[in-house]
């Protein structure tokens, strides 16, 4: 059964300016063999695992005195409440009532639409059923020849604009030592263009592609120079995304060097948690493939120590400013997906 919503579920709605989309519910290792608390969307939910091990997200509060069945346990499947013994299938139905025969129909809670993939509990938001499949990149769960690196930052800042900071044709050329010789060069793709990058081909509907360029880039750190013989005389960086995520894939000078996933977690307003899990190919020869490796994590960790950063030193909302082309595209896309989102979920 799914609640009516109240004014304070539609006051965070709009101060969540969230897309219908996939995010990042939490990590996989995270969820075993007890109910864990989670906050998503602004809401209180409890995250456990059913019978067969598929993950399960319902609303926290028991219907019956509101008791956390975060502070349950799960019975043969099932989730209990602490409080009176109150049991939920994976449905969200109410399948016992300790000395009751009847179940009320108010006593059902409504799931939310999840996944298991890449490392991660995957969450639905927006509507009853999604309206897309979740996005794949095997890389991240092949056997090798992958090498693969996770981190997860905590921002003060939306999904959105967590997301829009890859469209800006400077993302990468801020890097600290970073020397850019040419103008940058950015252009939009359709589906067709990044199949080969990374996948299945997200639906055209969902999709934002865009392919950044920059000429003469330089990174600071020694040991890059010294493992790949100085400068990369260009880089190219790929994205394949959707309303709540990013498939990317970064070339120098033609030469993938990594794919990478970048999802978000949003908590609540201005709470956002941003998730990336790189992976570089092995080819089999150490000799080659640890250098190859630790380059790739140097050129990527400044970035990704240093976005989280800035991205909380940013005001809420969106302060008067000029923006590139590719910013501008992907907030009018993200906004189509802002206003699917139906009322009462």
């Amino acid at each position: 059964m799914r609640r009516h919503p109240t004014r304070a579920d539609a006051d965070v709605r709009v101060a969540l300016d969230l897309a219908a989309s996939w995010y990042v519910a939490l990590p996989s290792r995270d969820l075993t063999r007890r109910p864990v608390p989670l906050t998503l969307f602004g809401r209180k939910l409890v995250a456990w695992r059913a019978a067969a091990g598929h993950p399960v997200l319902l609303p926290r509060a028991c219907p019956h005195m509101g008791a956390s069945l975060a502070h349950g346990r799960i019975v043969d499947g099932l989730l209990e409440c602490p409080f009176h013994g109150w049991r939920f299938d994976d449905s969200g139905a109410c399948v016992q009532i300790t000395g009751s025969d009847r179940i009320p129909a108010a006593a059902n809670r409504q799931p939310y639409p999840t996944i298991e993939r890449h490392g991660y509990i995957w969450v639905w938001y927006g509507s009853p059923e999604p309206m897309f499949a979740l996005p794949e990149l095997p890389a991240l769960d092949s056997a090798p020849p992958y090498r693969r690196l996770r981190r997860a930052d905590t921002t003060t800042t939306s999904v959105r604009r967590v997301l829009e900071n890859t469209y800006g044709p400077g993302c990468l050329a801020g890097l600290p030592g970073a020397r850019v010789e040419r103008p940058l060069g950015s252009r939009m793709l359709t589906p067709a263009d990044l199949t080969s990058d990374h996948g299945p081909p997200i639906p055209a509907d969902a999709c934002f592609g865009a392919e950044l360029r920059w000429s003469r880039h330089t990174a600071a750190p020694r040991l890059t120079s010294a493992l790949t013989g100085g400068g990369t005389h260009e880089i190219t960086l790929r994205v394949d995304g959707w309303p709540a995520g990013q498939r990317v894939s970064v070339f120098t000078d033609g030469v993938a060097q990594y794919r990478l996933l970048l999802a978000t977690t949003p908590v609540a307003p201005e709470h956002t948690v941003r998730h990336i899990a790189m992976t570089v190919e092995k080819t089999g020869r150490i000799w080659t493939d640890l250098p190859c490796f630790l380059t790739n994590l140097i050129r990527m960790t400044p970035a990704s120590r240093r976005d989280p950063s800035l991205l909380r030193t940013m005001q809420p909302g969106d302060p008067p400013g000029t923006y590139a082309d590719g910013v501008r595209l992907f907030r009018q896309y993200y906004q189509s997906w802002v206003d699917r989102v139906l009322d009462d979920t």
